[in-house]
């Protein structure tokens, strides 16, 4: 574990050991009755597929345990989710490591939209629209409802110099 641990982090790790420990004494409890109901062959009612009924609140509990273990060692982590549950962000408003990237940007964005951002990324944050059209081989409309979804989605910023637009990354504001 690490030092900075949270405190539902710490609750479902105590809660899971709990767990476990309650149903590895009913396992116990439970195979025990299964040998004795197997020993007799059938009690009454617990004949059959039935005879293994006593493992069923001990599994499920085992199961529950392990769940509660797993989910703060890795899907919490995962999330980029800090010790107050927040994603953290630095003074100068730029995401930290814990904030999604540019990179889990670009998963989630359609092909087209991912080719001309990277394009736009590779060509150093700033570059013509008339290049993203000539060098990706997109028709004019085609670049220009491209750009159009990026700037819409907070992406990018287009401008005019000389008549011409020019498409930026956007840089993050102050938080």
């Amino acid at each position: 574990m690490h030092a900075g641990i949270s405190g539902l982090n710490l609750a479902l790790l105590v809660l899971g050991i709990v767990i476990l420990a309650v149903a590895a004494i009913l396992l116990i409890t439970a195979l025990s009755m299964i040998n004795y109901m197997g020993y007799y062959h059938c009690m009454g009612m617990m004949c059959g597929p039935m005879i293994y009924y006593p493992l069923i609140l001990p599994v499920t509990l085992m199961a529950i345990g392990t769940v509660l273990l797993i989910l703060p060692l890795t899907i919490l982590r995962n999330y980029g989710i800090n010790n107050t549950g927040t994603a953290k962000v630095n003074a100068g408003g730029d995401a930290t490591a814990e904030t999604p990237g540019i990179s889990d940007i670009l998963k989630l964005l359609p092909s087209q939209e991912r080719e001309v951002l990277e394009y736009v990324i590779k060509a150093g944050g700033e570059v013509f629209q008339y290049q993203i059209m000539r060098d990706l081989g997109l028709s004019k409309v085609r670049a220009w409802r491209i750009v159009r979804r990026l700037e819409e989605k907070g992406l990018v910023e287009v401008s005019k110099v000389k008549g011409r637009n020019v498409v930026k990354l956007r840089k993050k504001s102050g938080v």
